[in-house]
């Protein structure tokens, strides 16, 4: 598999290597679960209703001799046949689960994805105008989000979902501090710290689970 170290420079450092989220691989099994039980119900319902005036009227009886099976109205094709739509849905998430790395060096972050034929993303930190975290309803609660880089002079780049993504971002302005090639000093430093401090609390899960306790609360008092 390609590795990112590979297209790091012998002038710049590696700070950070993130994977995707975890999340990424139980949605992709739960959609194999979910298509795989499907092709059981279909199965089941054929089952139940076999040899009725139904089944017969609309050819939905099966009687197929195979070399190492036998498909009738008792032993369906269908858990099979969904289970490999569960697989074909599955495959991509798996795929960004495994072969995708984000990399944050002393002068770059680098979005790497694919095994076999690899894309990569790249932009120079001091080319970041802005970092947005979309967590959602689930990334609020699990503790992960996605992050969009606002970029100059080229499309703005979005990294896959990743744990703790503050974290990745602060990170991202000690790097550009540190690097004496970027005109970054210590007040805008810190003004962006407290916006990223600011941004973590607010998306804090305990922090809006007591705000929405709140809500419901003044709803209440509102409506009694």
């Amino acid at each position: 598999m390609y590795k990112t170290e590979k297209l790091i420079g012998h002038n710049e450092k590696l700070i950070s290597l993130r994977r995707p989220h975890w999340i990424y691989l139980a949605e992709g099994f739960f959609w194999l679960l979910l298509m795989t039980a499907v092709g059981f119900l279909i199965e089941f319902v054929l089952f139940k209703y076999a040899g009725s005036k139904i089944l017969y009227n609309y050819g939905l009886l099966l009687d197929v001799n195979l070399r190492w099976v036998t498909f009738d109205q008792y032993f369906t094709p269908f858990p099979a046949m969904m289970f490999g739509v569960g697989l074909a849905v599955f495959w991509p998430y798996f795929l960004i689960y495994i072969s995708t790395e984000i990399a944050l060096t002393s002068q770059r972050i680098i979005h790497k994805r694919g095994l076999i034929f690899v894309n990569v993303d790249q932009v120079d930190l001091e080319d970041i105008r802005a970092e947005h975290v979309d967590h959602g309803l689930m990334g609020w609660f699990i503790g992960y989000g996605a992050i969009k880089l606002d970029c100059r002079f080229i499309d703005d780049v979005r990294l896959p979902a990743i744990g703790e993504p503050y974290k990745l971002v602060r990170a991202s302005h000690n790097a550009r501090l540190k690097n004496s090639a970027i005109d970054y000093g210590e007040e805008e430093f810190s003004s962006h710290d407290k916006r990223i401090k600011a941004a973590e609390q607010n998306n804090n899960r305990k922090e809006k689970m007591a705000r929405l306790k709140a809500k419901m609360k003044a709803s209440f008092r509102k409506a009694t």
